[in-house]
């Protein structure tokens, strides 16, 4: 079965967190989902994250800490996530793939579209908030 090394950043701002919504024509579209993407070779979860923040936010990752690992297995696939607080970061975090941002509280982040695997996140996010 494929094994699929990922990455998401946990931005909070006003006690709201930033999620975002996979865009039409990707897999999984309208779920939502913490920002972030798969960790290419050679690659730290550090390293990732501060690319793909970059690519998919336009934002500047200056500090991240790592909260702990996820992993979730789907019919065609296991991910293997890594989890990140973004504790600063430089710039406005705005679209750069299509894909609509919101940040929400912990009570709307229970009424969202999440993927089946990302429901033990989002439960262990909630205190973070």
């Amino acid at each position: 079965m494929l094994l699929v090394h990922a990455v998401a950043g946990i931005l909070q701002r006003d006690n709201k967190i930033l999620v975002a919504e996979r865009p039409a024509g990707k897999p999984y579209s309208g779920y939502w989902e913490f920002p972030g993407g798969k960790i290419e070779a050679n690659e730290s979860g550090e390293q990732a994250l501060i690319r793909e923040l970059q690519e998919e936010l336009g934002i500047v990752v200056n500090r991240a800490q790592f909260l702990f690992h996820h992993e979730y297995t789907y019919p065609d696939k296991i991910v293997y996530l890594e989890l990140w607080r973004v504790t600063q970061f430089l710039g406005e975090p705005a679209s750069q793939e299509n894909q609509q941002l919101r940040w929400v509280s912990a009570s709307e982040m229970m009424n969202m579209n999440w993927l089946e695997g990302n429901w033990a996140i989002v439960d262990n996010i909630i205190s973070y908030i």
